[in-house]
């Protein structure tokens, strides 16, 4: 059976979970939500108007997407990070919003670009740090699976290619991130979500929260079914 009632270490208020398109961080939040008695702060991509037109053509909607996405997390992160909550003593967020970024990177042109950095580089310094950060790591062949199995109407047809560059832009930036504690999780041969022995392992390796960066490698339970 899966742990119930676990405690992070005393200093570990602001938690992020984190990972490409289908690597499974909203599903992880709301498995581990009780657990560590968090209030969760959930990413609304759904409500971002621009995205289905943005995998219909991502050059011609690359800029008002981000944009809505950059403004959207900045609003929501500033309205739930610094509340006192008499009931929850963490905050647990499927996003960071440093990794607004790496979209930014890669979807505008020069010029949107620099607009961008020079909008998101004001509100960045108006937020918090995490005070851990867990990376949910998979290749993109168990991304586009997982994609596949959620089936989002504007998912479908997602273009491999696309999804690949994501990917290899988000191992990038955590392989080189440094301004929070990090814990790096391969995935691609766990099931937390349908095998608690593989949540459980998961589990433990965030309730450790040390500093510096760590890779977990699990073997897993479940042979790579998530």
């Amino acid at each position: 059976m899966a742990a119930k009632n676990r405690k992070l270490p005393e200093h570990i208020r602001y938690v992020c979970i984190e990972g490409v398109i289908g690597a499974g961080k909203t599903v992880l939040c709301n498995l581990v939500k009780e657990m560590f008695n968090a209030r969760l702060v959930l990413e609304t991509a759904e409500e971002n108007p621009f995205l289905p037109r943005f995998y219909e053509n991502r050059k011609n909607w690359a800029f008002q997407t981000q944009l809505w996405f950059l403004i959207s997390r900045y609003k929501q992160l500033s309205e739930s990070i610094p509340q006192e909550d008499l009931f929850h003593s963490v905050v647990l967020s499927d996003y960071m919003f440093a990794k607004d970024s790496i979209f930014a990177s890669i979807n505008l042109d020069d010029d949107e670009l620099a607009l961008y950095n020079s909008v998101a580089r004001a509100l960045a310094g108006q937020l918090p740090a995490p005070d851990f950060v867990v990376y949910l790591q998979a290749s993109t062949d168990v991304l586009l699976k997982r994609i596949e199995r959620r089936a989002r109407p504007y998912e479908f047809n997602m273009d491999r290619n696309y999804v690949d560059v994501l990917n290899e832009a988000y191992n990038h930036f955590f392989f080189h991130y440094t301004e929070s504690p990090l814990l790096i999780i391969d995935t691609n041969r766990i099931d937390f979500v349908g095998n608690p022995e593989d949540l459980d392992e998961v589990v433990d390796q965030i309730l450790l929260a040390r500093s510096g960066v760590h890779f977990y490698h699990p073997l897993g339970k479940s042979g790579g079914r998530k």
